[in-house]
C-alpha cells in the first residue's frame, strides 16, 4: 500500500492512531447484513488482523444487504465467511483473516474470542448472542454487540437499530435487552418445537422467521458500531455505552438506563479464563 493511504484517516486522530488500529485484532461473529459493513469499514480503516465467524451461506434473499456478495455467490452457495474474505483482502491484500464456518457455540469461536482484542458481534438471534456475551465475558473481551430491528403497533412503526458496548460494566443481559421466550423456543429441538407448535399454533412457528432488513439501516448501525470503535482505540474519547439509532426519526439517542446489578457475566463470568 502506498505511504499516502491512510493520510485522511491520520488527519482525525494521527500516525499513532493508525498505527494502534493496524495492531488491534478484531474477530468478527457474523456476517450478514450488518457483519459485512463492520468488514467492510475496518478494513477501509485500516484494520490488519481479522477473525471471522458465521456458519451461513449466501441465499438470494440476502444479497440486498449482504455487502461484497452477487448472485454468482448464490448460485455457488458460497459461504459468508468467504465473501468477507474476499472483500477485506480486495481492499487490503496484506491482511490476515481466519475465517471459521461455525456456530457461536461450535469450538471454533473459542480461540478466536480468545486471541482478538476487540470482539463485534452482529447476531439476529438472541440465544447465539448471549452465547457470545458469556464466551467474550470469559477472556474479558470488549464486546460491540449490534442489532437492528423493526417494530410498533397500531400504525406506529418504528425501526432502527442499538450499538452496546459491553467492558465487564454491563451486557446485554444485565441490561434487559434478551427475548426469553425466543431464547427459549431457540434452545428446544425440533421434536420439542413441533410439540409446542401443536399446543400454540402458528404464532410460535411464525418466530423462527427473521424480520425486515434494509442494508442503509444496517450500514447506518454498522457505522455507529465502527465509529464507537475508532475513538476509544485512537484515544479520540470514551465509547459510549448505549446507542440506539431510530431511522423512523432520524436520531442518535444515548440510553443512560443503568444495568442490573449482580450481573453474572459482568461479575461471575468476566475475566474468569484470562
Amino acid at each position: 500500500m502506498g505511504t499516502e493511504r491512510f493520510s485522511r484517516n491520520e488527519g482525525l486522530f494521527g500516525a499513532d492512531g493508525q498505527k494502534r488500529i493496524a495492531a488491534t485484532r478484531i474477530t468478527i461473529v457474523g456476517l450478514g447484513g450488518l457483519g459485512s459493513h463492520v468488514a467492510q469499514q475496518l478494513a477501509y480503516l485500516g484494520v490488519a488482523n481479522y477473525g471471522l465467524l458465521d456458519f451461513d451461506i449466501v441465499t438470494d434473499s440476502s444479497v440486498n444487504r449482504l455487502i461484497g456478495a452477487g448472485d454468482a455467490d448464490v448460485v455457488a452457495t458460497t459461504k459468508k465467511v468467504a465473501v468477507a474474505e474476499r472483500m477485506i483482502t480486495g481492499i487490503n491484500p496484506d491482511a490476515m483473516v481466519r475465517p471459521a464456518e461455525a456456530r457461536v457455540d461450535g469450538a471454533e469461536a473459542e480461540p478466536l474470542v480468545r486471541d482478538a482484542d476487540v470482539v463485534f458481534g452482529c447476531l439476529d438471534r438472541d440465544l447465539p448472542r448471549l452465547q457470545l456475551t458469556e464466551l467474550c465475558a470469559r477472556y474479558a473481551k470488549p464486546l460491540f454487540d449490534l442489532a437492528s430491528d423493526v417494530g410498533g403497533e397500531d400504525g406506529e412503526l418504528w425501526y432502527g437499530g442499538r450499538v452496546l458496548f459491553c467492558d465487564g460494566k454491563r451486557c446485554v443481559s444485565c441490561l434487559g435487552l434478551l427475548d426469553q421466550r425466543e431464547m427459549a423456543r431457540d434452545s428446544m429441538s425440533p421434536d420439542q418445537r413441533e410439540a409446542q407448535d401443536r399446543l400454540y399454533g402458528i404464532a410460535h412457528r411464525a418466530m423462527e422467521n427473521t424480520g425486515p432488513m434494509v442494508v442503509s439501516i444496517n450500514g447506518a448501525v454498522a457505522s455507529i458500531a465502527v465509529t464507537e470503535f475508532m475513538a476509544i482505540v485512537t484515544g479520540l474519547r470514551e465509547p459510549f455505552a448505549h446507542l440506539n439509532y431510530r431511522a423512523d426519526q432520524q436520531v442518535i439517542r444515548k440510553s443512560l438506563d443503568p444495568p442490573e446489578p449482580g450481573c453474572y457475566y459482568c461479575t461471575s463470568v468476566w475475566g474468569t479464563r484470562g
